[in-house]
Formats: C-alpha cells, structure tokens, sequence
C-alpha cells in the first residue's frame, strides 16, 4: 500500500513537472516569436516613413532610428492601430543627426485567407513634435499637469468622443444609404428585363402550307 502511495506521488510529480516545462518552453517560444514581429514591423515602418520622405519632401538615403513609439488609446481607437512615432533621420556616410519629426503611422489589417490577416502600415502624415511628445508623456504620466489642464484635458477628450461617435454615425448612415441605392438600382434593373420580356414578341416559325 505505501509503495503503490510512492508511485502515485512520482508520477503525479513527473506529470507536474513535465507540465511546467512545456509551459515554459511554450512561454520562451511565444515570447520569441513576438519579438521577432516585433522587429518584422518595425523594419517596414521605418520603410514606410522612408518612402513618405521620398514621395513628399523628396528626402532621400537617409538613416532612420526609433525615438519613442507609442500606441495611441481612446474610444476613436478601439478598432484602430494608430501610433506616435517620433524618428531621427540621420546622414548615413557622416552619422550626423539631420532632423527629429513625428509621424502618424497606421495598421490596417485586412483577413487574408480563413484564419490568416495582413496588415498594411501606412504614414498618415507628420504631426507636431512638441505636441506628440507632450502627449506621450502626459498618457505615460511622465509630467504632471495642474486642476485646470486636467479639466482641459478632459473636455477635449470628451469632445474627441463626441466627435467620434458622430463620425461613426454618419458612416453608418452612408452605408445604410449606399445599400438602399444598391437595392433599389436592382430592383429597377429586373422590372426593365421583366418589361423587356413582356414586350418582346417570341418567333414561333411557320410551314407554309
């Protein structure tokens, strides 16, 4: 009876251990993947913004490094990936810093396939780099604010919500509207065939007689 409790415990201690192990390794794996995406995004972005330079300021071959990226928060981006990201542009032979800017960056994900989605970083354009910088720190309460900022504050996020769910709305009305034209532009198309049928007069051949 007692060896039978002993091997009970050993096996009950193997299967914990054996647990806790692939929990760990399963935790590693995850966390490694995760930094590796990590990385895969950052790199595009860094392009995007490259090719943002490109196409509107004509800045080319320059050397891009991350300052601050941070995850904007709020109603307005509940369904939305919208970053600050403050870069320095460097020139690459001389690694002499040219300029820091803030951009607007956002992912757009898109279902590719049954269980597989795509997201597709865009620059929305360059923001204010006092303002984003001031923002990042107020969200990571890096700087204190007095009563009447905080009131300030407030109002204007509640405005921002207003705002948003007005947007939504009218988005919701639009499309609503869009549906309808659609459903009534059919049903026009299939009473013009109906009365192209009915007045169509069907050849029936004759013998002669």
């Amino acid at each position: 009876m007692l060896l039978s409790s002993s091997t009970s415990t050993i096996v009950i201690g193997v299967v914990v251990l054996v647990v806790l192990i692939f929990v760990i390794v399963s935790s590693i794996t995850s966390k490694k993947a995760q930094k590796v995406e990590q990385q895969k995004r950052k790199k595009v972005v860094k392009e995007e913004i490259k090719n943002y330079l490109a196409k509107t300021q004509n800045i080319k071959n320059i050397k891009v490094e991350y300052e601050k990226v941070y995850a904007r928060k709020g109603v307005e981006y509940k369904y939305r990936d919208v970053f600050d990201v403050v870069v320095q542009m460097f020139e690459p032979k001389t690694n002499k810093l040219i300029s820091t800017n803030a951009y607007e960056v956002e992912g757009i994900t898109t279902k590719s396939g049954k269980n597989n989605y795509v997201t597709a970083w865009q620059v929305n354009g360059e923001i204010d780099l006092e303002n984003t910088k001031r923002r990042i720190a107020i969200a990571e309460k890096k700087v204190k604010l007095t009563k009447q900022e905080k009131v300030v504050l407030k109002k204007e996020e509640k405005q921002k919500t207003i705002e948003h769910k007005t947007q939504v709305k009218e988005e919701l009305k639009n499309i609503k509207v869009e549906k309808k034209n659609q459903k009534s532009n059919k049903d026009i198309s299939l009473q013009m065939d109906k009365a192209i049928k009915a007045t169509t007069v069907k050849f029936i051949p004759r013998r002669n007689k």
